[in-house]
């Protein structure tokens, strides 16, 4: 049985009005859609998860030589508390994360693990990623930005306006991640939760998820309920490609459209099966963020200025950058 797919999949192997239309229909009414056209061939996405399991399979002491400091948002981290709401119980998950990343090169400026520095390959091929994720981010921000109608500005063409933020020569907090949530055995039901409901921090998420190994959920502003969000098959002609990619609309977006744009919560719960089964579960996540000096000022659009009051910050008074939001949020999510 085939199972429900509750996103709207949205070829971008263009740029145009029509492409830039869709995407902004499923961005304004779920916040997550799946992409496909994207560039990344099946065999690229195989070793990027064959590379992020067997970094996961090493020993402990292995995988804590580069720890993650929550000042830079960088190296290996056990648990983390993404819904603060369910108390000081953290997610069950292990998580490696790149960041202070130049995304045109798709390097960081900070230590990495052995893992990655003994073997050319596989420091290449996380490279060629993040730059190949980064361009793609930077395409769907430019359509999102023709849908919306942004107008020219002094600074910028009207379509630009995004993109203008995303300077990849300066500071970002745009973060790479491998995600591997080992399954517990058990099923008792707060157990299947493996990474508590929230919102994500930056502009958009870019997610690859692997045939069986579902989890994720989102709570549909549609729908008022969690729907499952299933594993895709690639249907590209050539077969060649890899399966859409997911990707969601996040925090910065959403503040910067005046709440137009969706930031959805979601979540990873484990199918029954899975948890079961001793099933882990393994993703990829590229969180696109813009330069830590980005103001999450209204876009100069007719459209958002129609909603007026309606947006994130409409009651906040004092406008946020990019870097004090993504403090904020890191924040409530490492201290508990």
């Amino acid at each position: 049985m085939t199972k429900e797919n509750p996103l709207q999949i949205v070829d971008v192997s263009e740029v145009n009005d029509k492409v830039a239309n869709e995407l902004l229909d499923a961005a304004t009414s779920q916040g997550f859609l799946m992409v496909e056209g994207h560039g990344f061939s099946k065999k690229e996405i195989a070793d990027l998860f064959q590379t992020s399991s067997e970094f996961f399979a090493q020993e402990q002491a292995l995988k804590d030589q580069v720890p993650y400091n929550p000042a830079t948002n960088h190296g290996y981290s056990w648990e983390e508390n993404l819904d603060p709401s369910r108390g000081k119980k953290a997610d069950p998950k292990e998580a490696l994360n790149f960041a202070n990343l130049n995304c045109d090169k798709g390097t960081s400026t900070e230590a990495l693990p052995p893992f990655f520095i003994a073997n050319p390959e596989r420091r290449e091929l996380v490279e060629n990623t993040i730059a190949k994720l980064y361009q793609l981010s930077i395409k769907l921000l430019k359509l999102l930005a023709i849908g919306l109608e942004i107008e020219d500005t002094n600074e910028c063409k009207g379509e630009d306006w995004f993109v203008s933020r995303y300077d990849a020569e300066k500071s970002l907090g745009t973060t790479f991640r491998f995600l591997h949530y080992p399954s517990q055995g058990l099923l008792d039901p707060d157990e299947l939760i493996r990474a508590g409901a929230h919102t994500d921090y930056g502009s958009m998420t870019l997610l690859f998820q692997k045939a069986n190994e579902e989890g994720l959920e989102i709570l549909s502003p549609v729908l008022k309920k969690w729907e499952p969000v299933p594993y895709v098959e690639s249907r590209s002609k050539n077969n060649e490609e890899a399966p859409p990619i997911i990707v969601n609309i996040a925090d910065q977006l959403s503040y910067w459209s005046g709440g137009l744009l969706k930031s959805t919560v979601h979540r990873v719960k484990f199918p029954l099966q899975s948890q079961a089964n001793n099933q882990d579960r393994y993703s990829i996540v590229f969180f696109s963020h813009p330069n830590h000096d980005a103001l999450l000022e209204p876009v100069p659009s007719a459209k958002i200025r129609s909603i007026e009051g309606r947006g994130p910050q409409s009651n906040a008074g004092k406008v946020l950058t990019a870097k004090e939001h993504l403090d904020k949020r890191l924040a409530a999510t490492y201290k508990y």
